[in-house]
């Protein structure tokens, strides 16, 4: 047993190693004062994060990256959430090829969804705005989908019969009854929807268009042909920060552990 519970707590730690000591380079790294990268900096400095700031293009990025993330992810979590409570106490295949249709962006490749995406807007003219926030909502989808269908398949249908036997209509009861119960797993698919649009690369290659650039495609485009790594850094930081905020903020408002539970 000794052994086995040293074993477990070494494979732990280098999980977390391999997770955590890349993301503390980047980190570090967007703080250091030098033009180009060393590490472990020799001091600390915002230099890279007010050129971050200074660069329109990537500015302009970010606030895009930020609307499209927050659109998306309200809609994924709307359609996800109505979806949800529709199948999940439905049985038969019709049922079971619907969920599995809901999850397959989670396992189809994002490149092969681009590609299609862009097929079909440029066969009905879709603009690149409204064309990348549909992107983000079929790919965040699944996440709000998942969380709220185990939400659902949890809560006790007696509770819903209640409210209806009290005289509440169907809207009634999904409004003052289902969604209260059931909340925490909305909004923790719509943190993960959140998270995924943010960060979403390989869709987005296919669907921006001239002035709809988003901040993982400026990243992409500034280190593949423009220069310092370093502000790349502070644009990754920023991202890290931004996260960590609304996971901080949720945890203030309903905390973690009913959201973990919610799944």
């Amino acid at each position: 047993m000794r052994w086995g519970a040293w074993i477990r707590g070494l494979a732990t730690a280098l999980a977390f190693a391999v997770i955590l000591c890349p993301i503390l380079v980047v980190v570090l790294a967007a703080f250091s004062p030098t033009d180009y990268f060393v590490f472990p900096p020799p001091s600390l400095s915002l230099r890279w994060f007010a050129e971050f700031f200074r660069l329109d293009n990537m500015r302009n990025a970010f606030l895009l990256s930020l609307e499209l993330a927050l659109s998306s992810a309200c809609i994924a979590a709307t359609l996800g959430t109505f979806a949800a409570l529709h199948l999940a106490r439905r049985k038969g295949w019709v049922a079971a090829v619907l969920q599995a249709l809901f999850l397959a962006p989670l396992v189809f490749p994002t490149i092969i969804l681009g590609l299609a995406l862009l097929l079909l807007y440029k066969s009905v003219g879709m603009p690149p705005l409204p064309g990348l926030i549909l992107a983000h909502c079929v790919v965040g989808m699944p996440y709000c989908f998942r969380t709220v269908l185990g939400s659902v398949q949890s809560l006790d249908p007696a509770l819903e019969e209640a409210g209806q036997s009290l005289g509440a209509g169907p809207l009634r009861t999904l409004f003052l009854v289902t969604l209260p119960l059931v909340w925490p797993g909305v909004l923790s698919g719509w943190l993960f929807a959140f998270i995924v649009s943010f960060g979403e690369l390989n869709t987005a290659l296919f669907l921006t268009g001239p002035g709809v650039t988003t901040l993982p495609i400026e990243i992409f485009s500034y280190l593949q042909f423009q220069g310092s790594q370093l502000v790349i850094a502070a644009a990754s930081t920023l991202q890290i920060a931004l996260i960590i905020l609304m996971v901080a903020g949720i945890e203030r408002v309903v905390g973690l552990g009913r959201i973990i539970r919610s799944r």
